[in-house]
């Protein structure tokens, strides 16, 4: 949002103001020891927005985009693509939350209905955060560290079941103070809608967010709980269109506050490790689906297979070049002695199980035209994938696999790069889900599934911006109603097509894509033979923090996770591990 550039002018413009009226010694304060007192509510918001933002954001376009197969690191990509998990801190989404809770004391002091809703509806998604992702955590007990007594300084863990119940009444505590407009609100003042990074103060929108994220989390919830009355009550009062997403845009100023790939402050290999995962684009071709056009790069240079172009008996060199019409030609009979074969995403765990020795397992090249992904878990060096030889870790490019589009991406900023944590398009899937349950949620799980994939297109400008693109691309098709009249797309009355589209569009904010794979299964996405375990994670585990600090409730808390065959030597407190949420569903495995 235009807003979240205007914050600084906003904080210069409100201390200017009000330097006229103080005294010197109320001046002379070290801005860096603010107490709780000093802080003022707007700009504590401002973090508290912001913050969260580009924490949960950079998850669904990092770790969680490689995690859910849309997008691959060809370098240093152990977390990214090959699964494995190390144990991650929450200490940053606590101080977070304990910024939200000096927030909701100073609106309650003043009776400031927008900002105790704001911080009610934030202090629910960054708890939902910590339960989706961990499981049990401390809450109740949660952001006492100031008060005395053993119990504020190691608080017990609240079960996760507990905390989701938490963030339910929070969001449904937070609706009614969002009541009426704007201008019904004295307390939204010009320095809180610049503070405001999502809606500018529009009471409107966050009462249409607590209800969408409330359908998120009664969603979340369906395979433990019978939760029909309740997502037929919010059905109603849900987004209504693209517009209504909790979406910030990036200021694209510096590091800190652009998106996290660009290479201006990330460096050149900053980019150039992000590119294109072969199962989200194989899934495409298969498709025809033209929102390939808006996420990747063409190739810079094709191959072909023509042995024509070598010596009969010539089993050494792969590869020959034709400049003039930009062609790299692979030579089968070489090929094959070196053991690669074409790459088919149906038969790759079969050409490469999970932990068969390299020198086992086939190698690929991959001669598909235009767009080209790296496989899942591939191997160490994926930087040399599809018999690319140039450069090394550092300085590598690869001309025959995708990049992530560089006039989108490679950028600090952009119209369509935006920070986005729930969306309309989620809503329509999850009303489609809802739908074909056979609750009434106001239309049938066709027109919520239609509706889905037409707003997907319609949020990346697909046929808006990007008309002579797709036009360009031989193997799509060119408009919404074609694409879903394809036997392959059109609604088929199966979760899987629902869940299949909906990944599909949590492209760039892949979180709920996770969330919905863990607890339906769906999309159907394999692990690669290099991947730390046979099975793709479920939870974060607690850190060796917690566990060194809050020893006994950390213990309490892994002794109720329940394990799975994958967890290998880590014992309870496992990536692989099922806590309460997953256990006794079956799902995702």
């Amino acid at each position: 949002m235009k807003n979240f550039n205007r914050i600084l002018v906003g904080m210069l413009t409100l201390a200017l103001l009000t330097v006229s009226c103080q005294k010197f010694e109320v001046l002379n304060k070290d801005p860096n020891n603010l107490t709780q007192a000093d802080a003022a509510p707007d700009y504590l918001m401002a973090g508290v927005l912001t913050s969260t933002a580009m924490d949960y954001g950079n998850l669904g376009s990092g770790n969680m985009s490689g995690a859910m197969q849309q997008t691959a690191n060809d370098a240093w990509s152990s977390t990214y693509s090959n699964y494995d998990w190390s144990s991650v801190d929450w200490s940053g989404i606590y101080g977070r939350l304990r910024n939200n809770q000096v927030l909701l004391n100073k609106a309650e002091a003043n009776d400031w209905k927008f900002h105790q809703g704001v911080a009610l509806v934030m202090r629910a998604f960054n708890f939902g955060y910590i339960a989706d992702f961990w499981g049990d955590a401390p809450y109740s007990a949660a952001l006492k560290g100031d008060l005395v007594g053993a119990e504020n300084a190691y608080p017990v863990f609240d079960s996760q079941e507990a905390i989701y119940d938490g963030v339910i009444a929070d969001l449904k505590a937070a609706i009614p103070l969002f009541a009426g407009s704007a201008a019904s609100h004295p307390e939204i003042t010009p320095a809180t809608t610049t503070s405001d990074v999502f809606y500018n103060g529009d009471t409107e929108k966050w009462s249409k967010l607590a209800n969408t994220l409330l359908l998120r989390y009664y969603m979340r919830l369906s395979s433990k709980r019978n939760v029909q009355a309740e997502v037929e009550a919010v059905s109603h009062n849900v987004f209504t269109s693209n517009d209504d997403d909790f979406a910030m845009a990036f200021p694209g100023q510096d590091g800190g506050t652009s998106y996290q790939k660009n290479s201006e402050y990330g460096g050149a290999s900053n980019f150039k490790r992000n590119k294109m995962s072969a199962t989200l684009v194989t899934k495409l071709i298969d498709l025809k689906d033209p929102r390939l056009v808006i996420m990747a790069e063409p190739v810079e240079t094709n191959s072909v297979v023509d042995g024509s172009k070598f010596d009969v008996n010539d089993d050494v060199n792969l590869t020959t070049y034709d400049d003039v019409a930009n062609i790299r030609y692979i030579n089968p009979v070489a090929a094959a002695a070196a053991n690669y074969k074409q790459f088919n995403q149906s038969t790759y765990s079969e050409d490469r199980p999970y932990g068969t020795p390299l020198d086992a397992v086939k190698n690929f090249y991959d001669t598909t035209p235009t767009y080209v992904g790296i496989p899942i878990s591939y191997y160490g060096e994926t930087y040399t994938y599809n018999l690319n030889g140039t450069g090394g870790q550092a300085n590598s490019t690869n001309a025959f696999v995708s990049y992530m589009r560089r006039d989108i991406y490679d950028n600090p900023s952009g119209d369509l790069l935006k920070q986005r944590l729930a969306s309309y398009t989620e809503v329509c899937f999850d009303l489609a889900e809802a739908a074909q349950k056979g609750w009434n949620v106001g239309g049938s799980a066709e027109e919520w599934y239609n509706n889905g994939v037409k707003a997907s297109f319609d949020l990346w400008q697909v046929f808006d911006t990007y008309q002579s693109d797709v036009d360009g691309y031989a193997g799509c098709v060119k408009d919404v109603d074609s694409y879903l009249a394809q036997p392959s797309v059109a609604y088929d009355g199966t979760l899987e097509r629902i869940i299949e589209q909906k990944w599909v569009a949590s492209w760039q904010a892949s979180v709920e894509s996770f969330m919905d794979w863990r607890r339906t299964g769906f999309p159907t996405i394999n692990i690669g033979y290099l991947s730390k375990r046979g099975a793709i994670p479920l939870r974060f585990s607690y850190s060796n923090t917690e566990l060194q600090s809050n020893t006994e409730n950390t213990n309490a808390a892994i002794s109720k996770l329940e394990e799975s065959s994958y967890v290998g030597s880590d014992g309870k407190n496992s990536p692989w591990s099922k806590f309460w949420l997953l256990q006794g569903t079956g799902k995702p495995w």
